[in-house]
């Protein structure tokens, strides 16, 4: 297979070539600044090609592959990125691209990754608008969300969102609106736990005077004013079954009357809703119509709670303190080592919204630039935190005494893969480490660790 690896970083370009050639793959090396690369892409017959997200400070990879399929080369991409954010993860699968290859990556993720692409095409071309980078977390926690995002982005889909209470199904919700060519129109939440049964169809469907005791001038329901844009359907496995079935009217006609008016009008908007409970167990108690989850359900997506994304925690309160900087006038520089580690071990019920009320109220409490055990306020019996010697005991447990020496081999490389994650300057890290540059490569060369 004809593959372009194409990324400002000759060492990279170089790495990746090696490996795929001794899988007999033909390799096109390209900066991708290159004044003659779309033609030079267009007359190799390139199979597949291999993008580095940041080609330069103002130029991405993702420009040049909308430059591309505007010059209709449709190749499949794969994106190679250190710097995954909402945005740029959502704007690649709505031009198509399926995967993304975190760096620092090892020698068998880049080769499984690329046979997928064996006899894959490409997929469609949308323009993305900016995010504001709400919706946060590490590249495997958020890769298939983003991507589903991008897809329920680039069509109009009706899509439901599963999660438990403050996974952030409504930032969600906005991400598909505010990604969407609906952007240029408003999106509306109704929240089908809180809205009163009574008062429903005259807040969705709006209503004449006259229609009701009280109707002393006409109402304009969300499904009008939401004109072209997103009615959000918050906690719609709460809304009462007697209401199910207007519900599931109006999205199969895809039009509505005002109470007390007998004019159909067409709704001209998409449906996007969220749940926080078991929708097939309401189904099987007959609380929850089946017909209208299907309707609601042509695409899923499921959020996990903060239970199933530890790893996020250090992400997620970095992006916590920054917030609370900004919205209460802070200069919180970080958090200690100690008090991340209690937060780690922590269960949330309240998921991240839980986790963020604790950050910002430790925030408020912090005497120093940086939030402290003392700071954190928690309810309870502060958790005890596990050392280093309890981590290795459990693994070497887990491999066995037998297999010492390959324990040892495993602690070291996620050691140095970790390192490498917080850091890509060799000369430094190897200062750091009291080894020369060239031992320093030599580990991570043999542990296939491929840094930018």
């Amino acid at each position: 297979m004809k593959i372009a690896i194409i990324d400002d970083q000759k060492d990279i370009r170089y790495s990746v070539s090696k490996i795929l050639k001794k899988d007999n793959h033909q390799t096109f090396l390209y900066s991708g600044l290159e004044v003659d690369v779309v033609k030079s892409i267009k007359e190799n017959n390139i199979d597949l090609l291999i993008v580095d997200i940041m080609l330069s400070d103002s130029f991405s990879g993702i420009d040049l592959l909308k430059i591309l399929r505007q010059k209709n080369i449709e190749q499949p991409a794969i994106l190679m990125t250190a710097y995954t954010t909402p945005t740029n993860m959502i704007e690649a699968s709505k031009i198509g691209i399926k995967d993304i290859l975190q760096k620092p990556f090892t020698k068998e993720e880049l080769k499984d990754i690329v046979n997928k692409y064996v006899t894959t095409s490409s997929g469609q071309i949308q323009i993305l608008n900016k995010d504001d980078e709400e919706f946060v977390g590490s590249f495997e926690t958020m890769k298939d969300i983003y991507k589903k995002i991008g897809i329920a982005a680039n069509n109009d889909l009706s899509v439901i969102i599963l999660g438990d209470t403050g996974t952030g199904k409504e930032l969600v919700a906005n991400l598909i609106h505010k990604n969407s060519l609906r952007n240029k129109y408003p999106i509306i939440s109704i929240n089908c736990a809180t809205i009163p049964k009574e008062l429903f169809e005259s807040e969705l469907f709006g209503h004449e005077k006259g229609a009701f005791t009280g109707a002393d001038k006409k109402h304009i329901g969300f499904a009008e004013a939401v004109k072209q844009g997103t009615i959000f359907f918050d906690e719609i496995g709460e809304l009462d079954i007697s209401l199910q079935s207007k519900l599931l009217r109006f999205l199969e006609n895809r039009s509505f009357k005002r109470v007390g008016s007998n004019i159909e009008i067409p709704f001209q908007g998409r449906v996007v809703s969220a749940t926080n409970i078991n929708i097939n167990d309401y189904i099987k108690n007959e609380n929850f119509r089946e017909d209208l989850f299907y309707r609601l359900s042509m695409l899923s997506i499921e959020i996990p709670n903060l239970e199933k994304r530890k790893d996020d925690i250090p992400i997620l309160v970095t992006h916590f303190i920054k917030k609370a900087n900004k919205e209460l006038k802070l200069n919180i520089k970080g958090i200690s080592e100690d008090a991340l580690q209690i937060l780690k071990k922590r269960q949330y019920k309240g998921n991240i919204r839980e986790l963020k009320n604790i950050v910002y109220n430790a925030a408020l409490n912090a005497h120093s630039d940086f939030i402290q055990i003392d700071n954190l306020n928690l309810p309870g019996k502060k958790e005890k935190i596990s050392n280093i010697e309890d981590i290795i005991e459990g693994l070497i447990e887990k491999n066995g005494i037998e297999n010492i020496k390959n324990t040892l081999e495993e602690i070291e490389k996620i050691f140095y893969q970790k390192i490498v994650n917080k850091s890509n300057n060799i000369s430094k890290l190897s200062e750091y480490l009291n080894i020369s540059r060239v031992t320093f490569r030599n580990i991570l060369k043999k542990y296939d660790i491929i840094y930018k």
